[in-house]
């Protein structure tokens, strides 16, 4: 994998940043991209990055990812986009095109801020609780002992 840091990637007529498996990107911005923002291979880090007005998705990766601490918004298509078994926590995420945030199996999302994307605020994943979907806060799930 690779390390992409503090990083301004705009006007690419393809993704604006794109990594592959195992990799960390954070601290950089995405902005009027062709296609993507950031697109990456799984496995990965994403935090504390800004994605908007990208041709598809705000950030679109694989499965096993962490997505953590992002601004997403503006987008195409979907804010957030990740596979099987993604960590999807802390982001702020609104005004996309598509989902605001299309998860795959048992990718479990907390702590997000989620509003105003034209489809679904959040396709599929786990709901581990504490989000803000349009200005209600969902509940955090019992643990049992």
């Amino acid at each position: 994998g690779s390390t992409v840091r503090n990083n301004t990637s705009n006007f690419n007529s393809s993704d604006g940043i794109a990594t592959s498996n195992s990799s960390t990107v954070t601290g950089n911005s995405a902005h009027a991209n062709g296609v993507d923002g950031i697109d990456d291979g799984g496995a990965s880090n994403i935090s504390g990055n800004t994605a908007r007005s990208n041709g598809e998705d705000g950030i679109d990766t694989s499965d096993a990812s962490t997505v953590a601490g992002n601004t997403v918004f503006q987008n195409n298509r979907d804010g957030i986009r990740c596979g099987d078994g993604c960590t999807v926590k802390g982001n702020t995420v609104r005004t996309n095109s598509g989902d605001g945030m299309n998860l795959g199996f048992l990718s479990g999302y907390r702590e997000n801020v989620i509003s105003l994307n034209s489809n679904n605020q959040v396709s599929g994943g786990v709901d581990a609780g504490a989000n803000v979907i349009n200005g209600i806060v969902t509940p955090t799930p019992a643990t049992t002992p």
